[in-house]
C-alpha cells in the first residue's frame, strides 16, 4: 500500500494544480472581419502584448486565445490593414468575445502580393520591382486577354506573343519565353512551345495582377529568366456574386485605304460576354467562369472564334480549421486564324500572305491541390496541375499534342523572431508529339525536378531575403537522353524603410530557361518564305538581373499614390536567338546560342487613388529605358567603361552603334492610364509609347514585301492613345463607348505584322 500513497499524493497535487490554473486563467474568442465589405480575414494576426503569447485567425476569421486572469492589451494585424489594439480586463475562469473589423489601408504602398516571397505582403516592403495591375484597368478598358493587360504595364512589351520586360527578350515567333506566366502561382507554359496561350487565361476570375521584373529562377525555376506574370484568381465571398459583361465593336478603315480587304458591308468587328459567379454553400466554396468570342478580325484570314469554361472550388474541413483542398479547372475550344506576315506593306498590308492557315485547339487544364496550416504554424502545401494542349488539322485530326504533368511540394514557417522559411520541391513531366518537328513520328518525353529553399528575415525596418534552386532537366528522344543540369543559382535582396514612406531596395538574382523542345526539334517553313532548321544542341540560358530602387509614398490631401525609380542591370549567357544560317545549302533560321548580351536602364513610374479636391483621380504609369548591348558583335562592349559609354551615347540615338546593339528591342517605352469620375460618368485616357524598333534581321527586308520602305517612312516612335467614357445606370449596371487607337495611326510592332486601326467598342456590365 506505501507505493499508493505517493502516487495519489502527486495525482491530488496535479487535480488541485489544473483546478487552480483554470481558475486563473480565461479565454478571447472573436472574430476579424473587414471593416468596409464585412468579409473574414483568414490569417490576421492576433498578439498579446504582456505575454508574447498570439495566434491567427482560421478559414471562417475566428480565433481563441487563452490568458492569465487580469489586464491585457490585444493586438490585431492584418497584411494590407491598419493596426487596432484593444484593452480587457479579463476575470478568471470566463470567456470574453472581442469581434474586431479591420479597415484597409489605401496607399500603393499597401498593396499586398505575394509572387515574390510566396505569401503575403506588402508591395513597399519587397526587395524586387513588382507591378500590380488595377483591376478599374481590366474592366474599364474591356481587356479581352492577358497580354492585353500586361501591355499597360511600363517596361512590359509583348510582341507576337512573346513578352519582354526591360527589354529582356527579343522576337521568336511565340515560343521560348523568358517571362513564366503563372495562374494562382502555378506555371501555364506549353510543355513544347515554351509559349504562352494569352487567351486561355481566365480574365473573367482575375482579382490581381503580378509583374515581377527581373529573374525569378529561384522560386519559379525555368521561363523565370526576364521576369514572372502571376494571375491570381478570386474565392467566394461571404454574399455570392455574379458579374456580366457583354460588348460590341468594329474597326474603322484604316488611313491607308488601299490596304484594306474589306467593304461596308464586311467591316471587321469582333463581340464577346464574360460571365462569373462566386459563391459559399456550407464547407464549399464554389467560382464559375464563361468567356466566349467572336472576331471577325481586320487581317484577312485572321478570325478568332472560341470559348472558354472554367471553375474553382474550395473546401473547407469542418473539424481542421487549417485543412483546405479543392480542384480547379479550365478548358477552351478554339478556332485560330494564323497570320505571320503581311501580302504587302502599301497594298495588302491587311492581306495575310499565303492566304488561308487556320489552327484549331482544344485546351485544358485540371488542378488538385491541398493546403494544411498546423497548429504550430506550419504551412504545407500541395499544387499539381495536369495541362493538355491539342493543334487539329481542317480535318479534325491531331497534328500536335502537349501533355504536361506539374506538381510541387511547398513548407512554410513563419517564425516569432521575424524570420519567414519557404522550401519546397517541385516536379515537371512532358509526353507529346507534333508534325512539325523533323520527324513527324517523333515522340518526346520530358522530366525535370528541382528543389529550392528561401528565406526571410525582418530587422526592424531592415528586411533580407536570400534563397538557391537546384534543378535538372532531361529529355528523351527515342533511344537517345539529353540531360541538362543547370547549376545552382541564388537571389539576395534588401529592403529598408529610410523614413515614412520611403522605402530604399536593393536585389541580385540569377536566372536561367532551358531550350524548350521546338527549338531543338522544329523543322518548318514559315507560309513558305523561310525554312526553320532544328538544333538539339542547344544550351540553356543563364543570366542575372540586379536593381536598386527607390519607393517613396505620396499624399496630396485625400489623394494618396507612390512614385517608384530603379536602375536595373541585366547579364544573359548563351542567349539563344533565331539565327540566319545556310543548312545543307538552304537558307532558312535556326535558334542558336548567340553568346553574351548585356541591357541596363532604369525606369520612373508612379501611381495612385483619391480626391484631388472634390474630384476623383486614378493614375498609373511610367517610362522605362534600356540600352540592348550585344557583347558578341562588339566585343568592346565587354569593358564596362565602353559599354557604360554607348549607354549615354544611345540616349541620343543608336545610329553608329548598329552593330552594338541587339535587335528586335525597344530602348524607350512609356505607359499611361488616367481616369476620373463626374457625377454619374466615368472619363478615362489612355497612352502607349514604343520608340522605333532599331534593328532586325536584314534578310526580312528582302522576303517581306514593302518592309524596308514602311520602316523608312515609319522611323520613329509611336503614340497610341485609348479613351474611354462610361455612364452608371444604377448601382448595379453600367455602359460604356471604348475607343482604341483613336488617332487611327498605322504602325506595326513586329516587322511585317499590321497592328489594328481604330476601332469602338460598346460595353454593357452587371454585377449582383
Amino acid at each position: 500500500m506505501k507505493p499508493i500513497l505517493p502516487i495519489l499524493a502527486v495525482v491530488l497535487l496535479t487535480y488541485h494544480t489544473t483546478i487552480f490554473a483554470q481558475q486563473n486563467t480565461a479565454t478571447i474568442t472573436g472574430i476579424v472581419t473587414d471593416e468596409q465589405s464585412g468579409e473574414t480575414l483568414v490569417g490576421a494576426s492576433v498578439q498579446n502584448e504582456q505575454s508574447g503569447n498570439g495566434t491567427i485567425t482560421d478559414l471562417d476569421g475566428r480565433y481563441t486565445i487563452t490568458l492569465s486572469a487580469g489586464k491585457h492589451i490585444m493586438h490585431y494585424s492584418y497584411v494590407g490593414y491598419k493596426e487596432q489594439s484593444r484593452h480587457v480586463v479579463l476575470a478568471p475562469g470566463t470567456v470574453t468575445t472581442l469581434n474586431i473589423a479591420l479597415g484597409e489601408r489605401k496607399t500603393d504602398l499597401d498593396a499586398i502580393v505575394v509572387s515574390a516571397s510566396q505569401y503575403k505582403k506588402r508591395l513597399a516592403e519587397e526587395t524586387v520591382s513588382i507591378d500590380v495591375i488595377k483591376n478599374y484597368v481590366i474592366e474599364n478598358t474591356n481587356v479581352r486577354d492577358l497580354a492585353e493587360a500586361v501591355a499597360k504595364v511600363p517596361g512590359v512589351n509583348i510582341v507576337d506573343g512573346q513578352a519582354s520586360i526591360r527589354g529582356g527578350s527579343g522576337y521568336a515567333y511565340g515560343t521560348g519565353t523568358r517571362v513564366q506566366v503563372l495562374v494562382d502561382d502555378m506555371p501555364l507554359v506549353t510543355g513544347d512551345y515554351g509559349e504562352v496561350r494569352w487567351d486561355f487565361i481566365p480574365m473573367e476570375n482575375a482579382e490581381q495582377i503580378e509583374v515581377l521584373k527581373g529573374a525569378a529562377s529561384v522560386v519559379y525555376g525555368s521561363s523565370a529568366l526576364n521576369g514572372v506574370i502571376n494571375v491570381r484568381t478570386g474565392f467566394a465571398k461571404a454574399k455570392p456574386e455574379t458579374r456580366l459583361t457583354m460588348y460590341q465593336g468594329f474597326y474603322f478603315n484604316p488611313r491607308n485605304n488601299r490596304s484594306k480587304w474589306w467593304s461596308g458591308v464586311e467591316q471587321p468587328n469582333f463581340t464577346g460576354i464574360i460571365f462569373s459567379h462566386r459563391e459559399k454553400r456550407g464547407q464549399w466554396d464554389f467560382v464559375t467562369g464563361v468567356n466566349g468570342s467572336l472576331l471577325e478580325s481586320y487581317q484577312r484570314e485572321g478570325d478568332t472564334k472560341q470559348m472558354r469554361v472554367n471553375f474553382k472550388t474550395r473546401y473547407r474541413h469542418p473539424h481542421n480549421d487549417g485543412l483546405t483542398m479543392g480542384i480547379n479547372a479550365n478548358t477552351m475550344l478554339q478556332k485560330f486564324g494564323r497570320v505571320f506576315i503581311w501580302e504587302n506593306a502599301d497594298s495588302a498590308a491587311y492581306f495575310a500572305f499565303g492566304g488561308e492557315a487556320y489552327d484549331r485547339y482544344s485546351l485544358l487544364n485540371i488542378d488538385p491541390y491541398l493546403n494544411y496550416i498546423t497548429k504550430n504554424g506550419f504551412t504545407h502545401r500541395v499544387k499539381t496541375r495536369y495541362y493538355r494542349v491539342t493543334r487539329y488539322n481542317s480535318s479534325m485530326e491531331p497534328t500536335t499534342v502537349s501533355n504536361t504533368l506539374f506538381g510541387e511540394y511547398q513548407l512554410q514557417k513563419n517564425f516569432n523572431f521575424g524570420m519567414v522559411l519557404t522550401g519546397g520541391i517541385a516536379g515537371t513531366f512532358f509526353r507529346g508529339y507534333s508534325n512539325i518537328y523533323e520527324d513527324e513520328d517523333l515522340r518526346i518525353n520530358t522530366y525535370g525536378l528541382a528543389a529550392y529553399l528561401q528565406a526571410e528575415q525582418k530587422l526592424g525596418k531592415l528586411s533580407i531575403v536570400g534563397g538557391l534552386r537546384y534543378e535538372s532537366n532531361t529529355v528523351d528522344v527515342l533511344l537517345d537522353s539529353l540531360q541538362t543540369n543547370v547549376p545552382i543559382v541564388f537571389r539576395l535582396g534588401a529592403n529598408y524603410e529610410l523614413g515614412k514612406n520611403t522605402f530604399l531596395r536593393s536585389s541580385f538574382g540569377q536566372g536561367y530557361r532551358s531550350p524548350n523542345l521546338v527549338e531543338r526539334f522544329i523543322q518548318d517553313d514559315l507560309e513558305g518564305v523561310l525554312n526553320i532548321f532544328p538544333n538539339p544542341q542547344l544550351l540553356p540560358e543563364q543570366g542575372w538581373n540586379a536593381e536598386l530602387g527607390l519607393k517613396q509614398g505620396l499624399k496630396i490631401g485625400n489623394w494618396l499614390g507612390s512614385f517608384d525609380v530603379v536602375l536595373f542591370w541585366t547579364e544573359y549567357q548563351n542567349m539563344t536567338e533565331f539565327v540566319l544560317t545556310n543548312l545543307n545549302g538552304k537558307i532558312g533560321f535556326q535558334t542558336q546560342n548567340t553568346g553574351n548580351t548585356r541591357i541596363a536602364g532604369w525606369e520612373i513610374s508612379g501611381s495612385g487613388d483619391g480626391k484631388l479636391g472634390r474630384v476623383p483621380f486614378r493614375f498609373w504609369g511610367g517610362y522605362t529605358f534600356n540600352y540592348p548591348g550585344d557583347l558578341e558583335s562588339d566585343t568592346t562592349q565587354r569593358k564596362i567603361g565602353t559599354y557604360l559609354s554607348n549607354l549615354i551615347q544611345s540616349v541620343a540615338g543608336v545610329d553608329s552603334l548598329q552593330n552594338s546593339i541587339l535587335r528586335y528591342r525597344f530602348r524607350n517605352t512609356a505607359r499611361l492610364d488616367a481616369e476620373t469620375d463626374v457625377k454619374r460618368f466615368t472619363l478615362g485616357y489612355s497612352l502607349t509609347y514604343n520608340s522605333f524598333m532599331d534593328k532586325i534581321d536584314n534578310v526580312f527586308n528582302v522576303f517581306i514585301q514593302g518592309l524596308e520602305e514602311f520602316r523608312q517612312e515609319h522611323n520613329r516612335g509611336i503614340w497610341v492613345s485609348d479613351a474611354r467614357i462610361a455612364y452608371r445606370i444604377d448601382d448595379q449596371s453600367s455602359i460604356a463607348l471604348i475607343g482604341k487607337n483613336v488617332f487611327n495611326l498605322e504602325y506595326a510592332l513586329r516587322p511585317g505584322l499590321m497592328d489594328a486601326p481604330a476601332n469602338i467598342t460598346l460595353q454593357y456590365k452587371l454585377k449582383l
